[in-house]
């Protein structure tokens, strides 16, 4: 596996959760995590896809809706949803900010990249959108790696995969204290993004 896939829990400022996920899996449900990093508060979070998906099948089916934040969809001509952007509301200096999304995995395999941008009160933005594959890289994109499907449409992931495109255990305990997503869903706290958004 690449040394660059291996990136600190303490860089990983935008990440995807689950880090890991079957090629071709329709309507899988995710987390975008991003910590503020810096003494002021984030107020806009942007989430684009890869190119590539669009071909290979993988695209947006849903996004969370959030009284506190607006939902910005980006679409191309064909209606592919390139990006989401939330704006609106502010993550503290001290805070985080999650957002969820049910996605349809394209059919690809291997280490996929999704591009992250936080914007910031002074007007500021960072972006975690280098290549995570590359040595000394200082801001990569999240990543998400795709398995293969076994005979029975299952992923042939190991249970390290979920590490190397995340950051490793400490960054899934990190994680974890965002947890209970799966009961927003239940609940029906799920936004249905319409062609006119």
């Amino acid at each position: 596996m690449v040394a660059g896939l291996f990136v600190s829990p303490g860089l990983a400022h935008g990440v995807l959760s689950p880090f890991s996920g079957t090629s071709g899996a329709p309507h899988q449900f995710f987390s975008v995590l991003a910590p503020t990093e810096k003494d002021i508060p984030c107020i806009e979070m942007k989430v684009e896809l890869p190119p590539e998906w669009k071909e290979a099948g993988g695209q947006i089916d849903r996004v969370q809706r959030d009284p506190l934040w607006d939902i910005t969809i980006e679409r191309d001509e064909d209606d592919w949803i390139k990006s989401v952007t939330w704006s609106g509301s502010e993550a503290p200096d001290y805070s985080f900010i999650k957002f969820d999304l049910i996605m349809s995995l394209p059919d690809l395999v291997g280490m996929q990249q999704i591009k992250i941008w936080k914007t910031y009160a002074d007007g500021s933005t960072v972006g975690w959108i280098e290549d995570r594959t590359e040595e000394g890289v200082e801001r990569p994109a999240a990543g998400l790696m795709l398995t293969e499907r076994n005979e029975r449409g299952e992923g042939t992931a190991e249970g390290d995969d979920a590490e190397e495109a995340g950051g490793g255990g400490g960054l899934a305990l990190y994680l974890g204290l965002s947890g209970l997503l799966g009961g927003l869903v239940g609940a029906g706290l799920v936004l249905v993004v319409t062609k006119g958004k």
